[in-house]
């Protein structure tokens, strides 16, 4: 049996505090765009409340497990994104100039942000020092998980597989999303490790032979006995 060699981890609920991130990615948004369109800061924070407030609404007919669940994601962060020029009565820039916003918004403003929650950078440098190569599985895109990273301090931590929907052609965490994260790391499932806050997600890993850890927060069980965990597992 091949020892663990490969961490991947999910993002949002396992390394990312969302309510910290919310707080700071709005504000954030609003600088981002009031440089670039004009208005202030604070108009666009508030749009950008409205939206996430309203978020279902723009992604009621949309599918994000179906066949085209990639297309749906954009088409969703397309109607986010023009809905910010509707709110505010900014002049809507070209479809070409709307979609290429839609999708570098979403990589540049958590950038900005260190929504970590306390026990992470303590339990990555660990993980790290030991010799594990960390990565990310995530529904985030990829320039997203990546962005996440930097905001948080941590991505000079991560050479592994960085793993989003826009790389793998789906949306849904299936097996074939762990699947792609295996290949991408060259080693056997077995040899790969995954931290997930869903334990759906965790089922399709362990479906492919790899090994999982569940966090819980809303249950007080984050990431402290990860490296101990994983000593009893090896």
């Amino acid at each position: 049996m091949g020892e663990i060699s490969h961490v991947f981890f999910d993002l949002h609920g396992t390394l990312i505090d969302t309510q910290v991130l919310f707080c700071c990615y709005g504000p954030t948004y609003g600088r981002i765009m009031a440089a670039r369109y004009g208005l202030t800061p604070a108009a666009w924070t508030e749009a950008n409340r409205r939206i996430t407030a309203d978020w279902d609404s723009y992604y009621a007919d949309l599918d994000l497990d179906g066949q085209n669940s990639l297309d749906d994601l954009w088409e969703g962060l397309y109607r986010v994104t023009r809905a910010m020029f509707r709110i505010t009565g900014v002049k809507e820039p070209d479809r070409d100039e709307l979609t290429s916003l839609s999708r570098w918004i979403p990589g540049e403003v958590p950038k900005h942000c260190n929504a970590l929650y306390a026990d992470v950078q303590t339990v990555l440098h660990e993980l790290h020092e030991a010799g594990f190569v960390l990565g990310v599985v995530s529904h985030a895109l990829v320039d997203q998980a990546k962005a996440t990273l930097i905001g948080g301090k941590i991505n000079h931590l991560f050479h592994g597989p960085i793993i989003g929907p826009d790389v793998v052609g789906h949306y849904r965490k299936d097996q074939m999303f762990y699947r792609y994260a295996q290949q991408s790391a060259q080693v056997d499932a077995e040899q790969c490790l995954v931290v997930d806050d869903h334990q759906d997600a965790l089922d399709r890993a362990v479906a492919i032979g790899m090994k999982t850890y569940n966090v819980k927060r809303d249950a007080a069980v984050g990431l402290r006995d990860l490296p101990s965990y994983i000593k009893r597992l090896r």
